[in-house]
Protein backbone atom coordinates (compact mmCIF):
# COMPACT_ATOMS: atom_id res chain seq x y z
CA UNK A 1 0.00 0.00 0.00
CA UNK A 2 1.67 3.18 -1.22
CA UNK A 3 0.61 6.83 -1.48
CA UNK A 4 2.24 8.48 -4.46
CA UNK A 5 2.04 12.13 -5.53
CA UNK A 6 -1.21 11.63 -7.52
CA UNK A 7 -3.02 9.86 -4.70
CA UNK A 8 -1.94 12.50 -2.18
CA UNK A 9 -3.16 15.33 -4.45
CA UNK A 10 -6.47 13.48 -4.87
CA UNK A 11 -6.87 13.27 -1.09
CA UNK A 12 -6.20 17.00 -0.65
CA UNK A 13 -8.71 17.96 -3.36
CA UNK A 14 -11.42 15.49 -2.37
CA UNK A 15 -12.67 17.37 0.70
CA UNK A 16 -12.66 14.21 2.82
CA UNK A 17 -11.15 16.31 5.60
CA UNK A 18 -12.30 19.96 5.28
CA UNK A 19 -9.44 21.06 7.55
CA UNK A 20 -6.75 19.63 5.24
CA UNK A 21 -6.72 21.01 1.70
CA UNK A 22 -3.03 21.86 1.26
CA UNK A 23 0.30 20.22 1.97
CA UNK A 24 1.03 22.87 4.55
CA UNK A 25 -2.13 21.99 6.49
CA UNK A 26 -1.32 18.27 6.20
CA UNK A 27 2.19 18.90 7.53
CA UNK A 28 0.74 20.76 10.52
CA UNK A 29 -1.55 17.82 11.39
CA UNK A 30 1.40 15.43 11.09
CA UNK A 31 3.66 17.75 13.17
CA UNK A 32 6.12 17.99 10.27
CA UNK A 33 7.88 20.77 8.44
CA UNK A 34 6.22 21.48 5.04
CA UNK A 35 9.54 20.87 3.30
CA UNK A 36 9.43 17.26 4.52
CA UNK A 37 6.41 16.59 2.27
CA UNK A 38 8.31 17.96 -0.72
CA UNK A 39 11.20 15.57 -0.01
CA UNK A 40 8.78 12.61 0.00
CA UNK A 41 8.48 12.82 -3.77
CA UNK A 42 12.11 13.54 -4.56
CA UNK A 43 13.73 10.94 -6.79
CA UNK A 44 16.85 10.97 -4.59
CA UNK A 45 17.44 11.26 -0.85
CA UNK A 46 19.76 13.76 0.88
CA UNK A 47 22.78 11.55 0.23
CA UNK A 48 22.01 11.28 -3.49
CA UNK A 49 20.77 7.70 -3.35
CA UNK A 50 17.80 6.87 -5.63
CA UNK A 51 14.47 6.45 -3.86
CA UNK A 52 10.89 5.65 -4.87
CA UNK A 53 8.87 8.90 -4.63
CA UNK A 54 6.08 7.88 -2.25
CA UNK A 55 4.91 8.80 1.27
CA UNK A 56 7.09 7.02 3.86
CA UNK A 57 5.37 4.00 5.39
CA UNK A 58 5.49 5.49 8.90
CA UNK A 59 3.12 8.28 7.83
CA UNK A 60 0.64 6.23 5.76
CA UNK A 61 -1.42 5.10 8.76
CA UNK A 62 -1.77 8.63 10.10
CA UNK A 63 -2.87 9.94 6.70
CA UNK A 64 -5.48 7.19 6.36
CA UNK A 65 -6.86 8.12 9.78
CA UNK A 66 -6.93 11.85 8.95
CA UNK A 67 -8.97 11.21 5.79
CA UNK A 68 -10.98 8.29 7.25
CA UNK A 69 -10.00 5.86 4.49
CA UNK A 70 -9.74 2.08 4.37
CA UNK A 71 -6.21 0.74 3.67
CA UNK A 72 -7.52 -1.40 0.79
CA UNK A 73 -8.43 1.76 -1.15
CA UNK A 74 -4.74 2.44 -1.81
CA UNK A 75 -4.63 -0.64 -4.05
CA UNK A 76 -6.96 1.08 -6.56
CA UNK A 77 -5.55 2.74 -9.66
CA UNK A 78 -5.49 6.55 -9.81
CA UNK A 79 -8.86 6.99 -11.55
CA UNK A 80 -10.67 4.46 -9.37
CA UNK A 81 -9.08 5.95 -6.25
CA UNK A 82 -10.20 9.44 -7.31
CA UNK A 83 -13.78 8.25 -7.80
CA UNK A 84 -13.69 6.40 -4.47
CA UNK A 85 -12.50 9.50 -2.58
CA UNK A 86 -15.00 11.90 -4.11
CA UNK A 87 -17.90 9.49 -3.55
CA UNK A 88 -16.96 9.18 0.11
CA UNK A 89 -16.63 12.95 0.37
CA UNK A 90 -20.10 13.43 -1.16
CA UNK A 91 -21.55 10.89 1.27
CA UNK A 92 -19.96 12.70 4.23
CA UNK A 93 -21.25 16.06 2.98
CA UNK A 94 -24.80 14.76 2.60
CA UNK A 95 -24.68 13.22 6.05
CA UNK A 96 -23.39 16.48 7.54
CA UNK A 97 -26.16 18.44 5.81
CA UNK A 98 -28.77 16.06 7.22
CA UNK A 99 -27.37 16.48 10.72
CA UNK A 100 -27.36 20.27 10.37
CA UNK A 101 -30.97 20.20 9.15
CA UNK A 102 -32.05 18.04 12.08
CA UNK A 103 -30.25 20.34 14.50
CA UNK A 104 -31.97 23.36 12.97
CA UNK A 105 -35.39 21.71 13.33
CA UNK A 106 -34.69 20.86 16.98
CA UNK A 107 -33.77 24.48 17.68
CA UNK A 108 -36.93 25.71 15.98
CA UNK A 109 -39.08 23.34 18.02
CA UNK A 110 -37.32 24.42 21.20
CA UNK A 111 -37.95 28.08 20.41
CA UNK A 112 -41.63 27.36 19.80
CA UNK A 113 -41.92 25.71 23.21
CA UNK A 114 -40.49 28.73 25.05
CA UNK A 115 -42.96 30.75 27.12
CA UNK A 116 -43.41 34.38 26.18
CA UNK A 117 -43.10 36.14 29.54
CA UNK A 118 -44.37 39.40 28.04
CA UNK A 119 -47.86 37.92 28.16
CA UNK A 120 -47.79 37.95 31.96
CA UNK A 121 -48.75 41.27 33.62
CA UNK A 122 -46.28 42.75 36.14
CA UNK A 123 -47.19 44.87 39.12
CA UNK A 124 -46.25 48.54 39.02
CA UNK A 125 -44.91 48.38 42.58
CA UNK A 126 -42.53 45.56 41.73
CA UNK A 127 -41.24 47.54 38.76
CA UNK A 128 -40.60 50.57 40.95
CA UNK A 129 -38.70 48.44 43.47
CA UNK A 130 -36.55 46.94 40.72
CA UNK A 131 -35.75 50.41 39.35
CA UNK A 132 -34.68 51.63 42.80
CA UNK A 133 -32.52 48.54 43.42
CA UNK A 134 -30.88 48.90 39.99
CA UNK A 135 -30.05 52.56 40.64
CA UNK A 136 -28.54 51.76 44.05
CA UNK A 137 -26.37 49.01 42.55
CA UNK A 138 -25.20 51.31 39.76
CA UNK A 139 -24.32 54.07 42.26
CA UNK A 140 -22.31 51.61 44.38
CA UNK A 141 -20.41 50.33 41.31
CA UNK A 142 -19.73 53.87 40.10
CA UNK A 143 -18.40 54.88 43.53
CA UNK A 144 -16.16 51.83 43.65
CA UNK A 145 -14.62 52.43 40.22
CA UNK A 146 -14.13 56.15 40.85
CA UNK A 147 -12.41 55.42 44.17
CA UNK A 148 -10.33 52.67 42.61
CA UNK A 149 -9.16 54.85 39.73
CA UNK A 150 -8.41 57.82 42.02
CA UNK A 151 -6.19 55.96 44.45
CA UNK A 152 -4.53 53.74 41.85
CA UNK A 153 -3.87 56.24 39.06
CA UNK A 154 -0.35 55.08 38.41
CA UNK A 155 -1.12 51.38 38.38
CA UNK A 156 -4.21 51.83 36.22
CA UNK A 157 -2.23 53.71 33.60
CA UNK A 158 1.00 51.80 33.68
CA UNK A 159 0.52 48.11 34.39
CA UNK A 160 3.33 46.05 32.96
CA UNK A 161 2.07 44.07 30.03
CA UNK A 162 2.90 40.38 29.52
CA UNK A 163 4.12 39.29 26.14
CA UNK A 164 1.07 37.49 24.75
CA UNK A 165 2.37 37.13 21.21
CA UNK A 166 1.36 33.93 19.56
CA UNK A 167 3.94 31.20 19.98
CA UNK A 168 5.36 29.50 16.94
CA UNK A 169 4.04 25.93 16.82
CA UNK A 170 6.08 24.27 14.09
CA UNK A 171 7.85 21.95 16.51
CA UNK A 172 9.76 18.92 15.30
CA UNK A 173 8.85 15.62 16.99
CA UNK A 174 12.56 14.84 17.25
CA UNK A 175 13.09 17.94 19.44
CA UNK A 176 10.00 17.57 21.62
CA UNK A 177 6.50 19.00 21.99
CA UNK A 178 5.76 20.54 25.41
CA UNK A 179 2.03 20.77 26.10
CA UNK A 180 2.04 21.69 29.82
CA UNK A 181 2.05 25.36 30.79
CA UNK A 182 5.44 26.79 31.75
CA UNK A 183 5.21 30.40 32.98
CA UNK A 184 9.00 30.82 32.80
CA UNK A 185 9.05 29.82 29.12
CA UNK A 186 5.48 29.82 27.71
CA UNK A 187 6.66 29.06 24.16
CA UNK A 188 9.24 26.46 25.31
CA UNK A 189 11.88 28.12 23.15
CA UNK A 190 14.54 27.42 25.78
CA UNK A 191 14.04 23.66 25.85
CA UNK A 192 13.62 23.47 22.07
CA UNK A 193 16.80 25.50 21.53
CA UNK A 194 18.77 23.21 23.85
CA UNK A 195 17.49 20.04 22.12
CA UNK A 196 18.16 21.54 18.65
CA UNK A 197 21.69 22.53 19.68
CA UNK A 198 22.43 19.01 20.97
CA UNK A 199 21.06 17.53 17.73
CA UNK A 200 23.18 19.89 15.61
CA UNK A 201 26.30 18.93 17.59
CA UNK A 202 25.54 15.23 17.02
CA UNK A 203 25.03 15.76 13.27
CA UNK A 204 28.32 17.68 12.96
CA UNK A 205 30.18 14.94 14.87
CA UNK A 206 29.01 12.34 12.34
CA UNK A 207 30.11 14.37 9.28
CA UNK A 208 33.48 15.10 7.75
CA UNK A 209 34.85 17.34 4.98
CA UNK A 210 34.68 14.55 2.40
CA UNK A 211 30.87 14.43 2.52
CA UNK A 212 30.56 17.59 0.37
CA UNK A 213 27.02 18.45 1.44
CA UNK A 214 25.44 21.19 -0.67
CA UNK A 215 21.94 21.28 0.83
CA UNK A 216 21.49 23.75 3.66
CA UNK A 217 20.32 22.08 6.85
CA UNK A 218 16.77 23.09 7.77
CA UNK A 219 17.81 23.12 11.43
CA UNK A 220 20.06 26.15 10.84
CA UNK A 221 17.17 28.54 10.24
CA UNK A 222 15.19 26.88 13.01
CA UNK A 223 17.89 27.16 15.68
CA UNK A 224 18.64 30.79 14.71
CA UNK A 225 14.95 31.58 15.09
CA UNK A 226 14.91 30.04 18.58
CA UNK A 227 18.04 31.95 19.59
CA UNK A 228 16.55 35.27 18.46
CA UNK A 229 13.34 34.62 20.41
CA UNK A 230 15.32 33.80 23.55
CA UNK A 231 17.55 36.88 23.11
CA UNK A 232 14.59 39.24 22.69
CA UNK A 233 12.84 37.67 25.70
CA UNK A 234 16.01 38.09 27.79
CA UNK A 235 16.21 41.77 26.83
CA UNK A 236 12.54 42.39 27.66
CA UNK A 237 12.89 40.61 31.00
CA UNK A 238 15.95 42.76 31.73
CA UNK A 239 13.94 45.89 30.91
CA UNK A 240 11.14 44.79 33.23
CA UNK A 241 13.65 44.02 35.99
CA UNK A 242 15.22 47.49 35.77
CA UNK A 243 11.78 49.16 35.84
CA UNK A 244 10.78 47.23 38.97
CA UNK A 245 14.13 47.95 40.66
CA UNK A 246 13.67 51.63 39.80
CA UNK A 247 10.21 51.63 41.37
CA UNK A 248 11.57 50.03 44.52
CA UNK A 249 14.30 52.67 44.88
CA UNK A 250 11.84 55.48 44.12
CA UNK A 251 9.48 54.37 46.90
CA UNK A 252 12.51 54.46 49.27
CA UNK A 253 13.25 58.02 48.07
CA UNK A 254 16.53 56.93 46.41
CA UNK A 255 15.71 59.02 43.38
CA UNK A 256 19.19 59.10 41.84
CA UNK A 257 19.53 55.32 41.88
CA UNK A 258 15.96 54.89 40.66
CA UNK A 259 16.68 57.19 37.73
CA UNK A 260 19.72 55.10 36.77
CA UNK A 261 17.56 51.96 36.57
CA UNK A 262 14.97 53.72 34.39
CA UNK A 263 17.77 55.02 32.13
CA UNK A 264 19.08 51.47 31.65
CA UNK A 265 15.59 50.23 30.80
CA UNK A 266 15.13 53.06 28.29
CA UNK A 267 18.43 52.26 26.55
CA UNK A 268 17.59 48.56 26.26
CA UNK A 269 14.22 49.36 24.67
CA UNK A 270 16.04 50.42 21.50
CA UNK A 271 17.47 46.90 21.05
CA UNK A 272 14.04 45.25 20.80
CA UNK A 273 12.93 44.23 17.27
CA UNK A 274 9.67 46.21 17.61
CA UNK A 275 8.84 49.31 19.68
CA UNK A 276 7.04 48.72 22.98
CA UNK A 277 4.98 51.87 23.67
CA UNK A 278 3.58 50.48 26.95
CA UNK A 279 6.99 50.08 28.54
CA UNK A 280 8.19 53.40 27.13
CA UNK A 281 5.14 55.20 28.57
CA UNK A 282 5.69 53.59 31.98
CA UNK A 283 9.35 54.63 32.09
CA UNK A 284 8.43 58.19 31.04
CA UNK A 285 5.78 58.56 33.76
CA UNK A 286 8.09 57.36 36.54
CA UNK A 287 10.92 59.54 35.26
CA UNK A 288 8.64 62.60 35.37
CA UNK A 289 7.59 61.77 38.91
CA UNK A 290 11.24 61.53 40.00
CA UNK A 291 12.05 64.90 38.39
CA UNK A 292 9.21 66.53 40.35
CA UNK A 293 10.21 65.02 43.72
CA UNK A 294 14.00 65.09 43.53
CA UNK A 295 15.72 68.37 44.58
Amino acid sequence: MKIDRNKLNTLLRSGLNPEIKTRKQLAAHLSLDPTSLTRWFASRDRLGNPRYPVVPDRHVTNILQLFNLEPQSLNLDDEAFRQYCFENSLTQTNLQNELEQKKKLRLEHALQRKLDITDYPTEKNSRAVMVVITMVVLLILAGYFINHLYFNELNSKNVLTVNNSQCWTGYSPSLGVFEQEDKADPCHYGRLFYNALIQLKAENSSLNLSDNLTEEAATHTYINFLFEQLEFRRIQDNITLNIELGKSEMYRSNFKKAQSYFNKASEMLTSLPKPNPQLLTEITIYTERISKKSP
